[in-house]
């Protein structure tokens, strides 16, 4: 006999594994948007950091040009930490409880796809949670680098 909410749970099931599969799609893009800017940043600082006059600095010069460092340090440690692969991510199931309950006959396919859903919908919240925390993070190293790019121009003019 079908059990009508089977289809119904195959349809939440399938909704909360796209949702997941777009979570970790995204995780993906942040981070190598947050090298790309790394990558900026170290091409800012390379390039002002030629032009700097040699010898002695004026102190309004010396100042800008601490700051700017200060901020390619800020920059570079916090788009490394987004960019850093973290352990508590959730985007894979544990099988072997589940593998248990359908070899043993206690767990029918509308109670395997929503176990899977009910996963899906936890782990996507829970990654929620660090996913805001790490585009807050990049939204600070593009403001940093932006911050870099004015302190290098004004200690070189």
């Amino acid at each position: 006999m079908d059990d009508p909410n089977a289809d119904a749970a195959a349809l939440i099931w399938e909704q909360a594994r796209q949702q997941l599969a777009q979570q970790n799609t995204d995780l993906d893009l942040l981070r190598t948007r947050a090298v790309a800017l790394l990558s900026v940043a170290a091409l800012v600082a390379a390039l002002f950091g030629t032009r700097l006059p040699h010898g002695h600095l004026h102190g309004r010069t010396l100042s800008f040009l601490v700051a700017a460092l200060i901020l390619f340090a800020a920059s570079v440690v916090l788009a490394v930490l987004v960019a850093a692969p973290r352990r508590n991510w959730e985007f894979t199931f544990d099988l072997g409880d589940l593998l248990q309950r359908v070899d043993g006959g206690e767990a029918a396919p509308v109670d395997v796809t929503r176990s899977f859903a009910s996963w899906s919908e936890n782990a996507w919240m829970n990654n929620a949670e660090q996913m805001k925390s790490l585009y807050t993070m990049f939204s600070v190293v593009c403001a940093l680098v932006g911050l870099q790019v004015v302190a290098w121009a004004i200690a070189v003019l």
